[in-house]
């Protein structure tokens, strides 16, 4: 089918096999572990939980939605890279209803969403809007492997745990496969996309998001965005931090049991590594076994506190954007396709 004419029902993509299968292996996951968790002491999870301080929570909060905001005015400078324009409500807007459909569903599907929902709303191409999501994601993950591993060296002294390489390792690659992407893009995916037995309507689409990457991947696109991406990620670990803080676990010279800035950057980001995964929506499950083995078996927290941390962070997170994107995808005018991206 035709760009115009390219279907993404919310309702449809549930009924999938590959949702469904997705969906239950996250409450597999999820079921699994809560099991794991009651050989701890839930009680004093609970109780940690509910003595947080709510001034720092607040602040979590504000850096939650301070991120989602800078998210979406980031990807509106990469679509004016590549000769989109449209407006900072219409960019945030769309890409806050991108992430909401990524926290419920899995594989992702919120990424393509966003393209589709930009083309529905009189966007050019829903190829040109793929090309700059997978653009954001690939730089996402330059950042993060080398913020993370900058932190792993600063948090480590250089001696780093087995458990702390490992992932720092898997980082890399994950760097490495984002600068493949980028490297690619710049001709020989494009060129090999046009000799492979695709229909006409595929083979446009692969050829306008390649076109886009090539665009938006120059020197001067990157930098761009280079700002936006830093602070992104110094945002995600000032809200990891501020959660910590309203439990008593963060210190700036951290005893036993507590964390510090070095620690709270590697946790924040090394999570986010882990919610690239793409098996349940937002990494569930997956990302809170990471971050509770990383706290306890790297950083020496007691399971509890860590449990507490993890949870806490991961409502405030996910939690507030599921609870406002239900709101949002309930009243946008985006998502009937009646949005202005002017």
């Amino acid at each position: 089918m035709s760009e115009a004419r390219t279907s993404f029902s919310i309702s449809e993509r549930i009924r999938r096999p590959s949702t469904i299968a997705g969906l239950v292996f996250t409450v597999i996951l999820l079921v699994g572990l809560w099991r794991a968790a009651s050989a701890f002491n839930l009680d004093q999870v609970a109780a940690l939980i509910g003595s947080a301080n709510a001034l720092a929570l607040v602040g979590a909060l504000a850096a939650t939605l301070a991120t989602l905001l800078l998210r979406g005015l980031r990807w509106r400078e990469l679509l004016s890279v590549v000769n989109l324009v449209i407006s900072r409500r219409a960019a945030i807007e769309i890409l806050a209803l991108s992430f909401w459909v990524n926290v419920v569903l899995p594989a992702k599907i919120g990424d393509f969403y966003r393209a589709w929902l930009l083309k529905r709303n009189g966007g050019p191409s829903f190829g040109r809007g793929v090309g700059t999501v997978v653009l954001e994601r690939a730089l996402d993950l330059i950042a993060v492997a080398l913020l993370g591993a900058l932190s792993g060296a600063v948090a480590f002294g250089g001696e780093l745990p087995a458990a702390a390489l490992v992932l720092m390792l898997f980082a890399l690659a994950l760097a490495l496969a984002g600068i493949l992407v980028l490297l690619a893009a710049r001709g020989p995916a494009s060129r090999l996309s046009k000799r492979l037995p695709l229909p006409r309507q595929a083979a446009e689409l692969l050829e306008r998001a390649f076109a886009a990457l090539k665009e938006g991947s120059t020197r001067g696109g990157i930098v761009r965005v280079a700002p936006h991406t830093c602070v992104i990620w110094a945002l995600q670990a000032l809200r990891l931090g501020a959660v910590a803080a309203a439990l008593g676990l963060f210190q700036v010279e951290p005893a036993v049991g507590a964390i510090g800035p070095s620690a709270v950057l590697f946790t924040a980001l090394a999570s986010a590594v882990l919610s690239t995964i793409p098996f349940t929506p937002a990494g569930l499950g997956i990302v809170e076994a990471g971050g509770v083995g990383i706290l306890v078996g790297i950083f020496g927290m007691t399971p509890e506190s860590a449990i507490a941390l993890m949870l806490l962070d991961r409502i405030t997170d996910v939690g507030s954007l599921m609870a406002g994107g239900a709101v949002l995808f309930a009243v946008s005018p985006f998502r009937r396709g009646a949005g202005s991206l002017r």
